[in-house]
């Protein structure tokens, strides 16, 4: 197969077709904890960028950490940014993910790419 597109790319590289998924930005609450991501054994990667004025910490929920302070990932405010992969960063990837902002919510943009099983956009 000639390869024609950045899918035909992806598919090449990852061995299976793949579907980004651009969330609207989540809001995240101040002082509760939000969910970034859901559980979901499909995902392969993401991208987390915070457009808060405020330090955000993400973390895996199963990790049960006290986000804040030195408690998960920090991204600053106005653009930090985590990524991972599961060809780097594992099975990690795929559960469910949350995060906190220190100071005041706000929005944060997500990036999801996913194995395409036919399920189609959320």
């Amino acid at each position: 197969m000639a390869i024609q597109s950045v899918r035909d790319l992806l598919v090449s590289r990852w061995g299976v077709p793949l579907n980004s998924v651009l969330a609207t930005p989540a809001v995240v609450a101040f002082p509760s904890r939000s969910v970034l991501f859901k559980q979901d054994a499909a995902r392969v990667g993401f991208i987390v960028v915070n457009f808060t004025g405020f330090t955000l910490f993400i973390a895996p929920a199963p990790a049960n950490i006290q986000l804040g302070g030195t408690g998960g990932i920090r991204l600053e405010a106005n653009g930090g940014t985590a990524t991972a992969q599961w060809d780097e960063d594992g099975e990690m990837v795929a559960y469910e993910w949350v995060a906190n902002a220190v100071g005041g919510g706000g929005p944060v943009f997500t990036v999801e790419l996913r194995i395409d099983q036919g399920r189609g956009a959320p």
